[in-house]
């Protein structure tokens, strides 16, 4: 029997650190592996603000290093808090686009499902959409839309 592939997307919010565990604990119970892709969009200066990134960083090298370390380190924190025995874990960051490459990896790697965080909730984030209405619409696989309210109180 084949073992199945549950991907999990993460951009490191609230709604993605619950979809991460809706997607370990799904993982867990189907006896499944678990990928967990992280996609940088291209725009490296929108995160370099957001994550005020600027005071140790004098040049764009800098700064797309800075952002890949702090991305790195994120997606280490994530799934550390994984066990080994229980779930085995892939895990990959990419720059680029995420509404196309995550329904890219869910195709690549055969997924059984695919696991994204639900981030907007203003009418303009409906009407324009997102990277998970278009994953939605263009996922080869089911999809599970977690929101952080869905995460387990501890």
């Amino acid at each position: 029997m084949e073992t199945k592939t549950l991907l999990v997307a993460v951009d490191f919010s609230e709604n993605a650190e619950a979809a991460f565990d809706v997607a370990y604990n799904l993982a867990r119970e189907l006896r499944a592996k678990l990928f967990v892709l992280h996609v940088q969009d291209e725009n490296t200066l929108r995160t370099a603000i957001r994550e005020d990134l600027f005071d140790d960083c004098t040049t764009d090298e800098e700064l797309e290093a800075a952002v890949k370390k702090l991305n790195e380190e994120r997606l280490a924190k994530l799934i550390s808090v994984a066990d080994p025995k229980e779930v085995e874990i892939e895990h990959q960051s990419q720059r680029g686009d995420p509404k196309a490459l995550i329904v890219e990896r869910a195709t690549k790697i055969n997924a059984y499902l695919l696991v994204v965080g639900r981030r907007g909730e203003s009418l303009i984030d409906r009407v324009v959409g997102h990277v998970t209405d278009s994953v939605i619409r263009k996922s080869p696989c089911p999809v599970v839309i977690v929101r952080r309210e869905h995460r387990k109180q501890e």
